[in-house]
């Protein structure tokens, strides 16, 4: 007995959808085995142990495209792992980068309230540097204006003297201007 096409192709896949395609397979894998075929009331047959032959090799296909087709969706569903870890990482950055942008906001706001305070510093230190050197030139006026006085006091004191020593003094004294 022989096998067509249609025949090899539906003991391969019993899906009528895929059929043309299966069909083609067969027809493929005849060619790659240089099978010869003959052709029976207009359709082109094999041989039973060439079908079989034909059979065995696209089974042998479909086992390892499936395979292939296994890893091939193993790798589909890594990648899409992959791309919800990217995209769940894409969303922790730029929570970060805003909590980032945040934190540098309130970081050059404490810079600019440091320098205003700095600057304050730099003034009341200037302040009172200068009310230090004012009190250091008050201190000194003081000492002068105390030894003034004091040289006034001790002037005052001989002008008494005198005086006194010319309200003492006779007329003899006076006129002579002798005073002992």
């Amino acid at each position: 007995m022989s096998k067509t096409v249609k025949e090899i192709a539906l003991a391969l896949n019993r899906n009528k959808r895929e059929l043309v395609r299966e069909k083609q397979r067969v027809r493929d894998e005849i060619k790659r085995q240089h099978i010869e075929t003959k052709k029976v009331k207009n359709r082109f047959v094999v041989s039973d142990i060439d079908a079989n032959k034909i059979i065995e090799v696209l089974k042998k296909k479909n086992e390892d495209n499936s395979n292939k087709s296994q890893e091939f969706d193993d790798l589909n569903e890594l990648v899409k792992k992959w791309r919800d870890q990217s995209d769940l990482l894409k969303k922790e950055n730029e929570r970060l980068n805003e909590e980032n942008r945040r934190l540098n906001s309130k970081i050059e706001k404490y810079a600019d309230d440091f320098k205003d305070l700095n600057d304050k510093q730099l003034q009341l230190n200037n302040q009172q540097q200068q009310l230090q050197a004012r009190i250091i030139e008050q201190t000194k006026e003081l000492k002068n204006s105390q030894e003034k006085l004091i040289e006034a006091t001790q002037n005052s004191s001989k002008l008494e003297k005198k005086v006194e020593r010319v309200t003492k003094a006779s007329l003899w004294q006076r006129i002579t201007k002798h005073f002992d």
